[in-house]
């Protein structure tokens, strides 16, 4: 039972097969992506839900704890062990501990559009929303310096795979075996109904993600020069998203079709 499945047979299988009601639901929120409201949503439907985060501690400088020492507070201290769901900027690789301690997790994710996330995400770290942002202006005075920087490129991929899962091959085989869903943020009343369904529910998203600040430090001028930049910087992302896409086009109708089914009678 896995995403791979929903391209096997109708999307009202997928969703009866792979429903994941009972399990752990475990989040993997890739930054600029559909996180801060899908987190509040996921609060609703799931409880006990666990939001799985840094500290940050101000001081001369700002210092923050690891994610993986929050990762192993939250087990220790007994609270996984009765969560439904949880959710963190952590990788799929962080998260083997989670996966330990509840060998019923089931993970899930939304991805964007990589251009559009690169910029959201270069943006947002340039607000003072973001604990850093001054040591990431000074570090990336500029869009193309943030872009080139390694850190930076296909982190959707590197959240959601090990480092050697690189052909288009082997990421739609991941993703496929090792997921419960991938949506898009793109594809959002889509992704988050069905999201509902295989948790049980029949929703649709309420809540509006959170709009980044414009300031005099983060305007971006979106050129075809840039978006041919942050694509040839971001292949294996792209690749990703354009097989996540693919798969969820394939059952829209389907999802359109259920959607009526389920309005009420006029």
């Amino acid at each position: 039972m896995a995403f791979g499945d929903i391209v096997q047979g109708s999307l009202q299988d997928f969703v009866n097969i792979d429903r994941f009601d009972t399990e752990l639901c475990v989040f993997i929120h890739i930054p600029k992506t559909a996180g801060s409201s899908l987190s509040t949503e996921l609060d609703r439907m799931r409880p006990p839900y666990h939001n799985i985060h840094r500290k940050y501690f101000y001081g001369d400088t700002v210092t923050f704890s690891r994610i993986e020492d929050e990762i192993a507070a939250v087990i220790d201290s007994g609270a996984l062990a009765d969560a439904r769901s949880c959710s963190g900027h952590f990788s799929w690789t962080l998260a083997a501990p989670i996966r330990a301690a509840r060998p019923d997790a089931r993970a899930f994710t939304f991805l964007r559009d990589p251009v559009k996330r690169v910029i959201s995400d270069y943006r947002y770290s340039r607000t003072p929303t973001h604990p850093t942002y001054k040591e990431t202006i000074e570090r990336f005075p500029t869009i193309e310096s943030y872009i080139e920087a390694p850190e930076t490129q296909d982190k959707m991929a590197r959240f959601l795979m090990p480092g050697d899962v690189r052909t288009p091959h082997e990421i739609d085989t991941f993703i496929s075996t090792n997921y419960a869903f991938v949506g898009l943020l793109e594809m959002y009343p889509l992704s988050f109904n069905i999201l509902s369904l295989l948790l049980g529910h029949d929703r649709m998203p309420s809540e509006h993600k959170r709009k980044t600040e414009n300031t005099v430090d983060n305007a971006v001028d979106e050129t075809p020069r840039l978006r041919a930049m942050i694509a040839e910087c971001n292949q294996r992302d792209t690749v990703l998203y354009d097989i996540v896409r693919h798969k969820l086009l394939t059952v829209r109708d389907d999802w359109r079709a259920m959607r009526e089914q389920s309005r009420p009678a006029a």
